[in-house]
Formats: structure tokens, C-alpha cells, sequence
């Protein structure tokens, strides 16, 4: 192939790299890179986009250089199209998905697609977890009690022993009064009964302290699963969270589901998390609207579970967060 028909490959070429490069830039900077990743991996994209522009200035400097056997020495593994419906073609799959990213506008997940994958309200591994919890402390009482009645038979056997007892010096002491326990270690104590470990005790004594829990973007999802564990506990208490408005056919005028998009590595592997809501105008609230409802958990029988509902108080329209989606933390209760 001559060098003029050559040079105008790398142009293309240079062009869509340099293409990729300006639509990650513009990712970053306009901030709605988390509405296709999590945080956690946007440090691999500012890594990517300098490796994309070091390649793009590569790609530049063989315009002019130019070259007339291929650099890499794969021989003809690496040849360039030879007709220009090929070229058209194969350039094509490259330059359609920057046009798209420029011009298309960024939405984010909704309710079509929280439809098609399913809403969680009660989550199947928290169920599991509570089964699997339920089964360890019957064991763990039938334990204590074969412990407690061995006991009680040695000190019955202790008391039909004739004992005497020794006389006390100092008749006049006055007895020190046995030390409180403050209220935190009394609602840790309380939590930690259920034994789901310490993680989910510490999320459940730092929402329970809380005059009106505030469900926001970091607790979400563990504060969402405490609650779930903890459902008894929770009952009562006034909860305040954000998130868009999802409606099943199945739902009555005065329900809806106040959800967020939960994300482990992009939007293809998300899920939906949420509470349901029950106001009695909870149907002029348009489906994917973003509201924040304050309202009191009330305690539901669903299939044998424990199910918080929130009797809301009051909704109000807001605007989506910049990042809409909500991730899990291991130090949601420390974070919050």
C-alpha cells in the first residue's frame, strides 16, 4: 500500500483515538462517570485516559513520520482495510459509539429497568442470613439450658449440705450498688442478642439512637438490611430516605416504592433496593419522580417475614442527585 493511502488510516485512526480520549475527558470532568461506574473504579478510568492520549500522540506522530513496514512486526495479522467499503465499515464501529456518547443525553436507571430485574424489599440473602441466625440460637439456648439445669442440679445437691456460714467483720459496710450500664451498651446489648455480628449491631445502635433515621446515600443499603433483621426494633420509629418513585401493576393507589439503583461495578449488574410507601395521595407522585419521604415504619406479615412499610407523613419533590446510585460501605455506621 503507497504511503498517501496509508497516512490517511492513521488519520482515521488518530481521529477516533483522539475521540475516546475528549468522550472519557468529558465523562470526568462533567462528573457523570458514576452514572455508568462506581467510585471505586473511576480511578481506572483517569489511568485509561492517560494511556488513550499517550496513544493518541502516537498515533499523530505517524502521520508525518509515517512508515513503511508495521511497527509491531506482525507482518500482515495487522492490515489495514483495502477497500474502502471496508474501511467504512470497520472505522464505523469505532466512530458510531463516540457520536452516540456525545449526542445522546446521559440517563440515568429507572423504572423500565427496575420493572424488567425486580425490586428487592426484602432481600433473599437477608432471609437467609435470618434463618440461618434463627437455627445457631436455638442450638446456642438448647446449650445454655442443658448448661443452666446441670447447674441448678449441682446447687440443689450444695444445699442439702449442712453449710456453715462464717461471720462478717465488718457488720456495718454498706453494700456497693451494682454499676449501670449506660443507655448505649443497653441498646448494644439489645442488638447484639440476635446475633447477626457486630457489623450489623453497631449500623443498628448508630439508626436506632437516631431521633428520625436518616436512610441517605451511604447507609442505604446496610442501613435498608439492618432494619430488615432488626424489624421488630424498628417499628415505630420515623425514618426519613430519598430515591425515585416505582410502581407495580399490582400496587394500590395509595402505595409506591421509594427505590435507589444499587451498583458493585457498572449499571449492567445493578439492582434495586427500596421501601415501600403508603400515602393516602401517594398516586399524584409521577413514576421515576424523585421525592423525600418522612414517615413512621410500621411492622408487616409478608410470607412469614417481618416487613418494615412506611406510613409516610409527608412527600416532597427533589432533585436527583449528581451520583443516584448508592453502594454498599464497611463502615457505614462510622461514615454516616
Amino acid at each position: 500500500m503507497d504511503q498517501k493511502k496509508l497516512k490517511r488510516h492513521h488519520i482515521m485512526r488518530s481521529l477516533i483515538l483522539a475521540g475516546i480520549t475528549a468522550l472519557l475527558a468529558y465523562l470526568i470532568l462533567s462528573e457523570t462517570l458514576s452514572h455508568y461506574l462506581a467510585p471505586r473504579l473511576h480511578m481506572f478510568s483517569y489511568v485509561t485516559l492517560v494511556i488513550l492520549a499517550l496513544l493518541t500522540i502516537v498515533s499523530i506522530r505517524q502521520i508525518f513520520v509515517g512508515s513503511s513496514v508495521y511497527d509491531c512486526d506482525c507482518e500482515e495479522q495487522h492490515k489495514v482495510p483495502r477497500t474502502p467499503m471496508g474501511s467504512l465499515l470497520v472505522y464505523s464501529l469505532f466512530i458510531l459509539p463516540i457520536v452516540m456518547g456525545f449526542v445522546m443525553p446521559d440517563k440515568i436507571l429507572g423504572s423500565d429497568v427496575a420493572e424488567k430485574r425486580g425490586i428487592t424489599l426484602l432481600s433473599n440473602d437477608v432471609r437467609k442470613l435470618a434463618d440461618v441466625t434463627a437455627s445457631a440460637n436455638m442450638n446456642a439456648n438448647a446449650e445454655e439450658n442443658a448448661t443452666e439445669n446441670a447447674k441448678q442440679t449441682a446447687e440443689v445437691k450444695e444445699d442439702a449440705e449442712p453449710s456453715v456460714e462464717p461471720q462478717s467483720e465488718t457488720t456495718n459496710q454498706v453494700a456497693t450498688p451494682p454499676v449501670q450500664a449506660t443507655d448505649d451498651e443497653q441498646l448494644r446489648q439489645r442488638f447484639s442478642n440476635g446475633g447477626f455480628g457486630d457489623f450489623y449491631t453497631d449500623i443498628a445502635v448508630f439508626l436506632h439512637k437516631q431521633p428520625v433515621i436518616e436512610l441517605n446515600d451511604k447507609v442505604f443499603l446496610d442501613g435498608l438490611t439492618t432494619m430488615e433483621l432488626y424489624a421488630k426494633e424498628f417499628a415505630g420509629k420515623e425514618l426519613e430516605t430519598m430515591g425515585f418513585v416505582y410502581r407495580q401493576p399490582d400496587f394500590t393507589k395509595q402505595q409506591f416504592v421509594v427505590a435507589r439503583f444499587s451498583v458493585t461495578c457498572c449499571t449492567a449488574d445493578s439492582s434495586v433496593y427500596g421501601v415501600l410507601v403508603e400515602k393516602e395521595d401517594a398516586n399524584k407522585w409521577a413514576k421515576d419522580s424523585w421525592v423525600k419521604v418522612r414517615g413512621k415504619l410500621e411492622l408487616r406479615q409478608v410470607d412469614g417475614y417481618d416487613m418494615l412499610v412506611l406510613k409516610a407523613s409527608q412527600v416532597e419533590a427533589v432533585s436527583a442527585p449528581k451520583d443516584p446510585y448508592v453502594y454498599y460501605s464497611f463502615e457505614a455506621a462510622t461514615d454516616s
